[in-house]
């Protein structure tokens, strides 16, 4: 070889060596996690999408992850299994995430975790609570508790406290909202009650006037609703009011929004329902959280704990990724063994089902506030 020819070869070489540095240290300084949620449709307003953008942004602004910045791609899962899988597929394939934050709502949690699964790709799921949940992989954790511990504590306030003995329930045909249903079904009528009107109604629908039709011959005296759309609870709401319909009501940890409580407190006073204990007032993670997500979207967030929950889940992976780096294998035993983490959603427990513990409390409407019970 000429010494031109071997000078150009030692140039040609210089230039990839250096390419290969500036690509590697790109990918060095950034952290790339998966969050899939709803951007786009009706359960977009549990606002999952911008408490985990506030969570990024401040991890960032405090200097990232170990001096690296967090990237987390956001990708519309719709609450459907067909978007969820889409984007699941894409996050694991294009983007090559080892860590998926979501779904944010059972549907979407569902058609991901056999995926992550499958490619031991750790997926931290929030705003899903049902007990299909449970057990569903090596990889597959989430924050929330399972839904139908509510149940039980509405069921002995309506026959043991408030003496009733008739009792309609209506809910959304998913994941979330029939367990629910079936489970207080179960304790009423354990504990000497009927449940005389008992009507499910398809995740597309808004005109609910023959089913409260039912509710108002069978003189019950307490209704649940467990819908999975905030939209559906509060047309729910808005037509039980309208239809002159007046029955002690009880609804599912979704339903209570406090922008709809604040926008028709009429149609929400002395609504009894159950959920996790969050206090933005007394708790100082909770109250900043709060406050910070006013500062950012001018409005406060729409689902309390649900929304707080979303946020908790990048710091949870960020404290993950900064004690175990970006493992799955050593990130899915932090989890495992996650206890008495205290968020902005309140103390997190993770249990050898991998499901979220949090302990549950009856709440009520009272003057556009909720007060315990």
């Amino acid at each position: 070889m000429s010494k031109r020819a071997q000078f150009w070869t030692v140039i040609v070489l210089a230039i990839l060596v250096v390419i290969i540095f500036i690509a590697s240290s790109g990918d060095s300084g950034t952290i790339k996690v998966g969050y899939i949620s709803d951007l786009s449709g009706s359960v977009k307003k549990y606002g999952a999408y911008e408490a985990g953008k506030l969570a990024m942004d401040e991890i960032n602004k405090a200097g990232g992850i170990d001096g690296k910045r967090l990237q987390i791609i956001f990708e519309d899962g719709k609450c459907n299994s067909k978007d969820a899988t889409n984007a699941a597929t894409k996050l694991i394939s294009i983007d090559k995430v080892k860590i998926i934050l979501g779904g944010h709502c059972t549907p979407e949690s569902a058609a991901i975790a056999p995926i992550a699964e499958k490619n031991k790709v750790i997926m931290l799921a929030g705003i899903t609570s049902s007990p299909v949940m449970s057990s569903k992989g090596e990889y597959i954790f989430r924050t929330t508790s399972v839904s139908t511990v509510q149940s039980g504590i509405l069921a002995e306030i309506a026959v043991n406290k408030l003496k009733g003995k008739n009792f309609g329930v209506i809910y959304e045909q998913t994941d979330y909202a029939r367990p629910i249903a079936e489970q207080f079904k179960t304790e009423i009528e354990s504990r000497g009650g009927k449940v005389s009107v008992y009507e499910g109604f398809a995740p597309d629908s808004n005109d609910f006037k023959t089913i409260l039709a039912k509710v108002r011959a069978a003189g019950i005296d307490g209704l649940l609703l467990s819908p999975q759309r905030p939209d559906a609870g509060l047309n729910l709401m808005k037509q039980l009011s309208d239809l002159g319909i007046h029955t002690q009501l009880f609804g599912n940890d979704i339903i209570i929004s406090q922008p709809q409580i604040d926008s028709f407190p009429w149609i929400y006073e002395g609504m009894i329902f159950a959920g996790p204990n969050y206090d933005p007032v007394n708790n100082p993670k909770s109250k900043k959280f709060h406050n910070s997500f006013v500062d950012a979207f001018g409005y406060v967030p729409p689902f309390g704990i649900f929304t707080a929950e979303s946020y908790d889940g990048v710091y949870i992976i960020a404290d993950a990724i900064r004690e175990y780096g970006n493992n799955p294998d050593n990130i899915k035993g932090y989890l495992a063994g996650l206890k008495d983490y205290e968020g902005a959603s309140g103390r997190i427990t993770i249990n050898e089902k991998h499901d979220g513990v949090r302990t549950y409390v009856a709440k009520i409407i009272k003057s556009k506030k909720q007060v315990l019970y």
